[in-house]
């Protein structure tokens, strides 16, 4: 679990604060379930200093066991779950209960304030929740989305039929768009644009963070990591200790990339001069009985090794590792691993499909239109400089997706959002800052004073 700092913004009396509610699919612990969790968790502990903060979600794990716990406080944060039908139907569609809507309605309705309304999901039963509620409470709640990677376009005659009969409700209701990089934000102004969205749609570039990366100062020289600290990692972990060593973090799908990944390492191993190890990490997503499979085939299985279930480990493995890889088939603005990783010292070779802001101008790692030669290509360029690009990644994690500049950024909108000064101008001008834009230190005691409704 990251750790998270709650020392952010101003303190607020609890009992007349803003609501902060969130609707999710799945929350904290179902962490295998990867980036949107993770982020969301963060976003609900920094917003507990200054808002009432609750969580609406499903009472299922990540491997869709059911989580006995229906209702608890972590750090202010009320988390209520409900009971979620099918659970093995989650691999297509998540059967919430109407009792999650009910439940946020009543938090709604009891509260004399504003609410702040967020969740993550473009299509669904949550999604439908979250548009009714807005119409129940059209005044009193801001309506905000975060793509996470979910705008990718995919052929399929149930998306379609659902786009025709919900999507322009949704361009309409939604107040707020947040997005991790600018292919995201083109993705979703052509989806506003095809659903009569106004073409000055609020849309604001947030990217992901990494906050609380438990890495001991120790490990890293002001050359790049401790060799020393590396091999020793290396040694407890089983890695071979001189071997360059490269790894995917992340489910194991065939949107991952998975075995295109695998022909880019074996291309590049065959002319890398030191041995090479390909560490495939995370957990089963119904592709890695075909992974291993295609390992066998290739007869590389002592190059190439799956690891399952390593979260609280993970960020051994990311340091230990020379080079991280993330090239997805679809477009992913969510691989927060890639930025974990760079937090630990490691640069990354991505695709277009997985770009993150600053990385290829700031030479924390390598952005590619990929095809095997040119992903081999530039693992041969980082391993070559390897202690600068280290030292560039975690530089430029720290400069660019920590989380306190995040969590500043994140409360300044939804201030701005319940005193009413959303706009694009605003939005912008805080954009080009490249930090939170002053908010009026009187927002959150006007909007506060809005009336249920009023």
């Amino acid at each position: 679990m990251t750790s998270v700092k709650l020392n952010q913004g101003r303190p607020t009396d609890g009992v007349h604060a803003p609501l902060y509610l969130q609707l999710t699919n799945m929350y904290a612990p179902a962490w295998g379930y990867g980036g949107p969790v993770r982020v969301m968790f963060d976003y609900a502990q920094w917003m507990s200093r200054e808002f009432q903060v609750a969580v609406f979600t499903s009472d299922i794990h990540h491997d869709f066991s059911r989580i006995p716990v229906k209702s608890e406080t972590i750090n202010g944060v009320s988390i209520n779950r409900s009971k979620l039908a099918f659970p093995r139907l989650a691999k297509w569609c998540y059967l919430h209960s109407l009792f999650m809507c009910v439940r946020a309605a009543q938090r709604i309705r009891s509260s004399p304030g504003p609410a702040i309304l967020h969740f993550s999901d473009l299509r669904g039963v949550v999604t439908l929740y979250a548009l009714l509620l807005k119409v129940l409470f059209p005044r009193q709640v801001t309506l905000v989305h975060s793509a996470f990677g979910s705008l990718h376009y995919k052929r399929s005659i149930r998306r379609k039929l659902y786009d025709v009969l919900f999507m322009r409700p949704f361009v309409k209701l939604v107040d707020l768009r947040l997005v991790q990089n600018e292919h995201e934000r083109d993705s979703y102004r052509k989806i506003c644009h095809t659903f009569g969205g106004s073409s000055r749609s609020l849309i604001f570039l947030l990217p992901l963070h990494v906050d609380g990366v438990p890495c001991d100062p120790s490990r890293f020289t002001e050359t790049g990591k401790s060799l020393t600290a590396v091999r020793e990692l290396r040694r407890a972990y089983g890695v071979p200790e001189d071997a360059v060593v490269c790894m995917f973090l992340g489910r194991l799908h065939p949107a991952k990339g998975i075995l295109r990944m695998i022909d880019a390492y074996l291309e590049f191993s065959r002319s890398c001069s030191r041995g090479t190890l390909l560490l495939i990490v995370g957990r089963d997503d119904s592709f890695q009985a075909i992974a291993e499979e295609y390992i066998l085939q290739k007869r590389i299985q002592d190059r190439v090794r799956i690891v399952n279930n390593v979260y609280e480990t993970r960020f051994d493995y990311y340091f230990l590792t020379d080079m991280f890889l993330g090239f997805p088939t679809i477009y992913e603005e969510t691989m927060l691993s890639s930025i974990e990783a760079m937090a630990c010292g490691t640069p990354i070779v991505v695709s277009r499909e997985a770009d993150i802001p600053f990385v290829q101008e700031e030479q924390a790692g390598r952005v590619i239109d990929f095809d095997v030669r040119t992903a081999a290509e530039a693992m041969e360029i980082i391993t070559q400089d390897l202690a600068s690009y280290q030292v560039n990644a975690r530089r430029v994690a720290a400069s660019h997706f920590g989380g306190a500049a995040a969590s500043r950024k994140l409360s300044t909108l939804f201030r701005m959002a319940i005193s009413g000064n959303l706009a694009p101008e605003n939005l912008m001008r805080m954009e080009a800052l490249g930090q939170a834009w002053p908010a009026e230190e009187s927002s959150l005691k006007r909007a506060s004073s809005v009336a249920s409704g009023g």
